[in-house]
């Protein structure tokens, strides 16, 4: 098995390692026109074929860029497991600060001082912790993201209170910090919430952001689960996504489940995820004059 400081860990290695090893200038070349070494970036080849795992893809970014590199931001919410990454996007570096390097691959460079323990290692791969990946996190997405990727990590049990304060405490002021303090406050006032989709972690927020009265949300009533209510109120709230709801037989459940709700006394609304994406406040208005319209469940 590969460790950690095998230069050739996932099939990857830079030139400045073989170097160091004392593989000299010429032996590197030698491999390089047999094609046991296959160029990927300046001074970074592959290992015997260019069909590299992810994990591959990710050293041999890292290995690219700065010595100190990390893989961060969204590259690194991807490794951990945190956020689904985006096809075709540049990955996301962190290099020491004083660096100017600009390396000849796809990265979007970031440059800052990490802490030791803003620091860790994935596969062998160097990568901004679970904490500063987090907080790097809050700038660059919207709240309701940040709160998916820290119910996540919760989840995979990757995170660490103490350490995202430790890292809010550092950057205080800068963008994002916040949000992710906003966040902080919530889960720690309502506990840890479990959306189940980025939909309705977005309702959630518009509910906070609108001073709405905050939603129970997937909770059973009547034998179904419905996406949000409140107690003492006899209205559901049901978001629908074009993925989920778009063919004949989810708009035969729909309605279905609609009408039974009715005949036990509660209203459903339903809101579709464009909708909650290009008119929050549209939608917040009417969330409020229907709860306030409501009465008492049966």
């Amino acid at each position: 098995m590969q460790g950690p400081y095998d230069i050739h860990l996932h099939g990857v290695v830079a030139r400045r390692d073989l170097l160091a090893a004392g593989v000299g200038a010429g032996a590197i070349d030698d491999r390089l026109k047999r094609r046991y070494y296959l160029p990927l970036y300046r001074g970074v080849y592959a290992v015997g074929h260019a069909n590299l795992t992810v994990a591959g893809r990710r050293r041999a970014i890292v290995l690219a860029c700065w010595p100190g590199a990390v893989l961060s931001h969204r590259s690194a919410a991807e490794a951990w497991g945190l956020r689904p990454g985006a096809a075709g996007s540049p990955w996301d570096v962190t290099i020491p600060g004083q660096a100017r390097l600009r390396p000849a691959a796809p990265v979007r460079i970031h440059r800052c001082r990490l802490a030791v323990d803003e620091r860790g290692v994935l596969d062998g791969i160097p990568v901004t912790s679970v904490a500063r990946t987090l907080f790097d996190l809050s700038s660059t997405i919207p709240s309701h993201h940040l709160r998916r990727a820290i119910e996540r990590a919760v989840e995979l049990q990757s995170f660490d209170r103490g350490a995202v304060e430790r890292t809010l405490a550092r950057r205080r002021g800068r963008p994002g910090a916040p949000a992710l303090a906003a966040l902080l406050a919530d889960f720690a006032a309502h506990g840890d919430t479990h959306t189940r989709s980025d939909l309705e972690a977005l309702f959630l927020q518009i509910c906070l952001d609108h001073d709405i009265p905050r939603p129970v949300l997937n909770a059973v009533h009547g034998g179904r689960e419905v996406d949000a209510t409140w107690p003492g109120s006899d209205l559901i709230v049901e978001i629908d996504s074009y993925a989920h709801h778009r063919s004949r037989a989810a708009m035969r459940r729909d309605r279905a489940k609609d009408r039974a709700a009715l005949r036990g006394g509660r209203r459903t609304a339903r809101f579709t995820g464009d909708e909650l994406e290009q008119a929050p406040a549209g939608v917040a208005a009417e969330v409020l004059t229907l709860l306030g319209h409501g009465r008492q469940p049966p």
